[in-house]
Order: C-alpha cells, then structure tokens, then sequence
C-alpha cells in the first residue's frame, strides 16, 4: 500500500470514533465541534501527543456536509521533507528521475472533503509558503505541470508546539499562522481531566477484548483508582496501551490493580493544590478522594464484609453501604477477590 493510499481515508464513521468524557472540558469541546463542523472554517488544533487530535479532526468531518467526501490524513512529521511536496501536490510524468507516470497528490485526493496535516508544525517554511498559495486560490501546481488544478478542501491541522513561538522564532510564517489559526481548539491533556479515565479505560477494554479472545466485564473500584492515580505523559494513547496490556494479563472478568502496569512510585502521592481552582471545589474533590481510597481499603482490608468494615470504622452499616455505591466500589468484587463474606452480605 502506497503512502497515498494509507492517508486516503473514505471509511465510514465508526462506533469507536466517538469523543469519550464526563468533564466540563469535554463539555465545552462539544460544543466548540458543533459551532463549527458545519462550516468551511479553517481549524487549528494544538495540543499534547495522544490527546486525540486527529480524532477531533475526523469528527468534524464526520459531522460536516463534506462527510461523505474523503477525510485525508497527512503526518507532517512522519513524511521526509523532500517528498512531502510530492505527496501532498503530486506530479507529472518525466518530472523527476524516477516519475514514470503522473501521480495525484492528497489535494487532488482530499478534494470535496477535508484535509488534515497533522504536526504542521514541522513542515518546511518553502513548503509552507506553497501551502500559504493554496489556501488564499484554492489551486496547487503538480510538480513538473505548467497549469494550475483548483480544489475544494476543508482544511482541519494540528500540532503539539507552540505555533506562536514558532512565529517569534522564524520557524512558522505568521501570514500562514493566521489564516489557519481561525478556529483555534486545544486538546487538554489526560492529567488535567482524570475524572474521564473511568468511561475512556471501559470504552478501550470493550475495543480491545475481543483480541485477546476474553469475556472481560470491567475493573474493581481499586483498579479504577490506580488508574486515575497516573498522570499519564503519553495522554489517551498511553491509556489505551495500559488497558490492552491488562487484558493481556487477566484471568477473570474483572481488572484488578495488579494487571495494571503502573508502578507505586508512578502514582500521585500528595493533593496538587490548583490555586485557580474554588477552595470549596477543591476541597470536596479532597474529601471524595479520600472517601473512595479509604472505603476501598476497609473493606479490603475486612474481606468485604460491610458489618465488620463498618464495625472497624464506628460508621453506620447502611451509611458505608450507601458510599460503596456513591463511589461505584462494587462490595461482591472485593468479597470474591479477598475470598471472604457472602455475595448477599449488603
């Protein structure tokens, strides 16, 4: 398969494309696709690697009036820079050494749907100030034809620098900064929203069961709290690889802390105080945590019997039943993986 036909993308949408959280910032980034997937405005989206930026690029395509036209993917930075102008323009017959036939270019490709140059960050400013043509005429030049082609794109980019840095420093032309940057969206990284870990680690553990041939249902309250523990530096992406690797490791139908590969000292040990945060929304996020991993603990630590948890901890039996609930730690996970108690001890 050639590099063209790896980025030329005319699939239909899949139940996996789908924009995963309970956050405000998933909220908000909802509501920023919806104002602006039906529309032909550039959007330039920045961002961490792995915060699911090509993922944002395709549901605006998705929901766009160019959906049933081709989505195409060009990775900036994975193609070298002396072919990159080729793949992106293409060219004639006899225009180079080795073009011994004309070749159509993922403009040509992309025409009546949208393009996507992911990490433009890292194209060339000879190349940028082409693409800069482009984007004001809407026609692009084959390498080695003496005509123009026009075409008709939605351009989506992305990148994980600081495009205005890169302007201050000459590395990015600003006249191409601004006419890509019309719709700005930054991807907030996985650390900053770890209350959407628990629906992302489900929604991967249902993808990806199947190619370990397991019947894997999902994970203990404690292995949830492993998980958004972490602060992941390689974001959704480094998520997604954690849960596969689980299901690897896993014999039963649930995800223990132990078949996730985070180490203890990877885990957050301390409160991050966020001054930008409400005193009084911090502190419950504070007193929550606590409340979980302490829940947690008892009734390990009392084989899952909610009597003589509650005993141990002078709380009323139905008041740490009814926080077992609120903080969806399933009492029967703990009682049959500490071997102890009884599945109708509730």
């Amino acid at each position: 398969m050639s590099e063209l036909e790896a980025t030329h993308d005319k699939r239909p949408a899949r139940k996996s494309d789908v924009i995963i959280g309970i956050s405000p910032w998933i909220k908000e980034l909802h509501e920023r696709i919806a104002m602006v997937a039906s529309t032909d405005v550039t959007v330039a989206i920045g961002g961490e690697s792995g915060t699911g930026k090509e993922l944002v690029a395709r549901t605006l395509h998705n929901f766009s009036p160019r959906k049933r036209k081709p989505f195409v993917v060009v990775n900036c930075a994975a193609i070298p820079e002396s072919l990159l102008e080729d793949e992106l323009f293409g060219h004639v017959r006899g225009a180079f050494t080795d073009a011994s036939h004309d070749r159509e270019g993922l403009f040509a490709a992309a025409d009546g749907g949208t393009l996507f140059l992911d990490e433009i960050g890292e194209m060339s400013l000879g190349l940028q100030a082409k693409l800069l043509r482009v984007l004001q005429t809407h026609e692009f030049r084959r390498i080695g034809e003496d005509r123009d082609t026009t075409v008709d794109i939605r351009l989506v980019t992305a990148t994980n620098i600081d495009l205005e840095l890169a302007v201050a420093e000459q590395r990015f032309r600003q006249d191409l900064f601004y006419r890509i940057n019309v719709f700005p969206m930054h991807m907030q990284p996985l650390r900053e929203r770890l209350e959407d870990v628990p629906l992302l680690a489900q929604h991967f553990l249902l993808l990806h069961r199947d190619k370990v041939s397991k019947r894997v249902e999902g994970f203990s309250a404690a292995a949830l709290a492993k998980l958004q523990s972490y602060d992941y530096p390689g974001n959704i992406r480094e998520l997604e690889n954690k849960i596969h690797h689980a299901l690897v490791l896993v014999s039963g139908e649930i995800i223990e802390p132990e078949h996730i590969p985070i180490a203890d000292n990877q885990t957050r040990k301390s409160v991050e105080i966020d001054l930008n945060t409400d005193f009084r929304d911090l502190k419950r996020d504070v007193i929550e945590n606590f409340e979980r991993d302490y829940t947690i603990k008892l009734l390990e630590a009392n084989k899952g019997n909610l009597a003589a948890a509650s005993r141990q901890a002078g709380i009323d039996r139905k008041n740490l039943w009814a926080m077992a609930r609120r903080y969806g730690i399933e009492v029967r996970h703990i009682r049959a993986r500490t071997r102890g108690g009884s599945e109708n001890d509730s």
